[in-house]
């Protein structure tokens, strides 16, 4: 497993208390009443399928940079990725970041998309539950568009895939709240030396990316060859 994918899964993970926040009481509502372990699963089915396809489209582009002699949108990729990496690692370890700057970018996308997910409610059928979870993967979310950055730094677009894909894996037992099992898990998540440890974890993996843009700039000897954006 490379160090980018597992720097996605604990941004999905250790990033618990943010996604209760954002997307929980949404989840709850959605998928709550006498279905709502069947609503639940489709719900977080269609965010696993929207977040693996953004990585997938992330991967692409990063990975379509490198044949086509855009040296330049491939080292901005990599510092966008890198500060990205940086900005969630401070937030989970509770230090002052941008991730609700973050938030605003994909806020006019959201506005155009709310209104078709709500026409989805009250979920009538599961198919209903997946086609919801599919939209409202598109909610402004600073950890989602840091994952997608660490996605658009792959050489691949089934790596891209495969790092998203990891990140949602990650945020399933948040989440997945309304069982009681996840609900007890997602209290151990929001133990302040769990977040710490995964921001100090994030961190690194973040300024190791750096140290890559950097050699890559000529700013420290390019002996010095980082693996994290792999």
């Amino acid at each position: 497993m490379s160090s980018l994918v597992i720097a996605a899964l604990l941004t999905g993970l250790f990033g618990g208390v943010h996604c209760v926040t954002m997307c929980g009481p949404i989840s709850s509502v959605l998928c709550g009443g006498q279905r709502s372990e069947r609503y639940g699963l489709a719900f977080n089915a269609g965010r696993l399928l929207s977040y693996t396809a953004l990585g997938f489209a992330a991967g692409a582009l990063g990975s379509w940079t490198v044949g086509h002699g855009l040296d330049p949108l491939r080292f901005a990729l990599r510092v966008v990725a890198a500060l990205a990496m940086l900005t969630v690692g401070l937030h989970l370890a509770g230090l002052p970041s941008s991730v609700r700057l973050l938030e605003s970018v994909g806020a006019p996308l959201w506005r155009r998309l709310a209104p078709v997910a709500r026409r989805l409610l009250p979920l009538r059928t599961p198919w209903h539950a997946l086609a919801a979870g599919a939209l409202w993967a598109f909610m402004p979310c600073g950890l989602l568009y840091a994952a997608v950055a660490m996605s658009a730094s792959a050489y691949s677009a089934v790596d891209g895939a495969r790092t998203m894909l990891a990140f949602a894996l990650g945020t399933l037992p948040v989440m997945l709240g309304i069982a009681l099992v996840a609900t007890r898990f997602a209290k151990v998540l929001t133990r302040p030396i769990v977040r710490r440890t995964a921001g100090v974890v994030v961190l690194a993996c973040g300024l190791w990316s750096t140290a890559g843009v950097a050699a890559q700039a000529g700013l420290v000897p390019n002996a010095f060859s980082p693996s994290c954006p792999h």
